[in-house]
C-alpha cells in the first residue's frame, strides 16, 4: 500500500503537467472600454483612430470576447467598399453590457478584430437589446476570420422563428 502510495505521488506532478504546454487560442474579437491615459502603459494600450488620427485609450483587459458573442450579421457599409457587423451578444454578456452603459456612458467602447482592425462606437444607452454595432472598416479577410470563431447569423436565426439569445 506504501508503495503505491510513493508512486502516485511521484507519478502526480507528470500526470498534471501533460495539458500545461497548450497555447491558449488567440482572441480574435475583443472589446475594450475607453480608459485615462492617467491610467499609465500597464492598464491601458494607446489606439489612434479616426481620419486624423486622434490618440484614444482603452483598457488592456477586453470586457468582451468572442466567447461572449451569440453571432453576428455582416453587413455593407455606407462607404461601399468595406463591411460592417453587427454583434449580438449572449445573454449575460448583454446584462454586463446594460451595466458598462450605466456606469460609462458619453465613453468609447474599442473594438478590435484580429489582425488589426481597430474601431470605437459610443456608449450610448442603457436599454439596448445587446447588439454591438461595427459600422465600417472590415474587409473580406476580417469577415473570413469572423466565420471561423462566430456563428454567422443566417446560420442561427430561423426563417419566422424568434431570435435566438
Amino acid at each position: 500500500m506504501y508503495r503505491w502510495f510513493i508512486i502516485i505521488l511521484i507519478l502526480t506532478p507528470a500526470l498534471l503537467s501533460i495539458g500545461a504546454g497548450k497555447k491558449a487560442k488567440p482572441i480574435v474579437v475583443s472589446f475594450h472600454i475607453e480608459a485615462d491615459q492617467e491610467d499609465g502603459m500597464k492598464f491601458s494600450i494607446p489606439v489612434k483612430l479616426g481620419s486624423q488620427g486622434r490618440q484614444y485609450f482603452f483598457t488592456r483587459t477586453p470586457v468582451f470576447t468572442e466567447k461572449d458573442i451569440a453571432y453576428y450579421y455582416p453587413f455593407m457599409s455606407k462607404n461601399g467598399t468595406t463591411f460592417g457587423a453587427g454583434f449580438r451578444l449572449k445573454p449575460r454578456a448583454a446584462e454586463e453590457l446594460k451595466g458598462l452603459a450605466l456606469n460609462h456612458q458619453g465613453r468609447l467602447l474599442g473594438i478590435r478584430i484580429a489582425p488589426s482592425h481597430y474601431s470605437a462606437v459610443m456608449i450610448d444607452r442603457p436599454d439596448g437589446p445587446g447588439v454591438i454595432t461595427v459600422w465600417e472598416g472590415l474587409t473580406q479577410a476580417h469577415l473570413k476570420t469572423l466565420d471561423e470563431v462566430i456563428p454567422h447569423a443566417e446560420k442561427v436565426i430561423r426563417p419566422g422563428g424568434p431570435l435566438p439569445q
